[in-house]
């Protein structure tokens, strides 16, 4: 349990002192703002690309579909939790059930994993994060629009969503990674030397860049159906991918505590930009975001003294 805590308490102290920087007034919004772009479209896209360019090995492709069936089986439960309990419309369910599976895999599941289990179970990830928002935002949109009774509208959000995903810097870097690992080629030294120093800056810039973004998000709505979200996202979501990983897919060690790890992480800051988009949910999902990622840092804790030793 020490190394653990060696581990996760260095993570998390970095997005206290950016949440404290950030409420304290000590970065502008601009200044938080430059540093998530830093992190979103130099530092993480550095790191992908240096992690792939060298071949990804022997890697489980399995830990996908294990992945996805366990975010689908989830959502589901989620729906049937939204509508039984809080009476919500078809909309807002489907905001309940993005909270509880949309895991915060930039800003969190990468310098978690890269620093607590190594570049091979990065490596892995990247298989989860490559389709990650492009299976979920999408559908997520469709969905929203369907409720809503937006007729066309649906199609032309779902081809700007896919337009913004094909943009997307880490999804770019995982792709140009991949590439140039099949060539064979190795990266000239001074290439070299310039990703590691950018992609060095990863993990700590991204920890504080998402503490410090956390100072926007407030704690408001219904209390009770935020508790949910955060209950399904950081206790369901990691069962049933522990189920799934272990007795339908049977993945490999590595591959399954990257999967459950991945799961367990708090909800992405996507839910909220989505409420917003559509004016519905604000509250709620802002204080599933915050509050998920307070409480994360027991429960990935936890998994990680759980987890680690099977490895």
């Amino acid at each position: 349990m020490q190394s653990i805590l060696e581990t996760v308490l260095p993570i998390f102290g970095l997005v206290l002192c950016g949440y404290v920087v950030g409420r304290k007034g000590w970065m502008s919004e601009e200044a938080i703002k430059g540093l998530n772009t830093f992190v979103f479209y130099f530092a993480i896209p550095a790191l992908l690309f240096r992690a792939t360019s060298g071949g990804i090995g022997h890697v489980e492709f399995s830990i996908v579909g294990a992945y996805f069936a366990s975010v689908l089986a989830t959502f589901v439960v989620a729906l049937g939790v939204s509508r039984l309990l809080f009476r919500t419309g078809p909309a807002e369910r489907t905001l309940f059930g993005m909270g509880s599976v949309f895991s915060n895999t930039v800003l969190l599941a990468i310098p978690l994993i890269f620093t607590a289990l190594g570049e091979e179970a990065g490596r892995r990830l990247m298989l989860i994060i490559t389709f990650h928002a492009v299976l979920i935002l999408p559908a997520v949109t469709v969905l929203i629009e369907l409720a809503l009774g937006a007729g066309q509208g649906w199609r032309r959000l779902a081809a700007g969503t896919l337009r913004a995903l094909a943009l997307n810097p880490i999804i770019l870097a995982l792709l140009a990674g991949i590439a140039y690992g099949q060539t064979g080629l190795a990266v000239p030294a001074p290439a070299e030397r310039f990703l590691a120093l950018l992609g060095g800056a990863a993990a700590p810039c991204a920890l504080f860049a998402l503490g410090a973004s956390l100072t926007a998000f407030k704690i408001s709505g219904d209390m009770k159906e935020t508790l949910a979200i955060v209950a399904m996202k950081l206790v369901v979501h990691p069962a049933i991918m522990a189920g799934l990983a272990y007795f339908v897919f049977d993945l490999p060690a590595l591959a399954a505590v990257v999967a459950i790890l991945t799961a367990a992480c708090p909800s992405g800051a996507n839910v909220f930009i989505m409420a917003r988009q559509y004016d519905l949910y604000l509250g709620r999902s802002a204080s599933a975001v915050l509050i998920s990622t307070a409480v994360s840092v027991v429960t990935l804790s936890l998994l990680l003294a759980i987890l680690k030793p099977t490895l």
